[in-house]
């Protein structure tokens, strides 16, 4: 597994650049934990600034299993995550 220590900036660049649709990604921000697969990214705009948010639907049973991340919004909360992408290696980032 290939391990990075990225500033948030350099991590949303990361997952805009490399995380796929049907790619699994496993996320730590603020203290939430998810864990699942990227079901669709959308970088629309929203009140005329540029947006980036990501769908997953979450491992495991629960009430709502599926999540919407606006990840311009917890990019100064981002602590970890580890991308596995569907074809490649898996990637641990950290964001320091």
């Amino acid at each position: 597994m290939k391990k990075l220590s990225l500033t948030p900036d350099k991590a949303v660049e990361y997952l805009k650049d490399n995380v796929k649709i049907h790619d699994n990604l496993e996320i730590s921000y603020n203290r939430i934990f998810g864990s699942g697969e990227v079901l669709n990214m959308d970088f629309s705009e929203y009140f005329g600034k540029p947006g980036f948010k990501m769908l997953l639907s979450l491992d495991g049973d629960s009430i709502n299993p599926t999540i919407e991340i606006d990840v311009y919004e917890i990019e100064d909360d981002l602590i970890e995550f580890i991308h596995h992408p569907v074809e490649g290696d898996d990637v641990e980032v950290t964001v320091v």
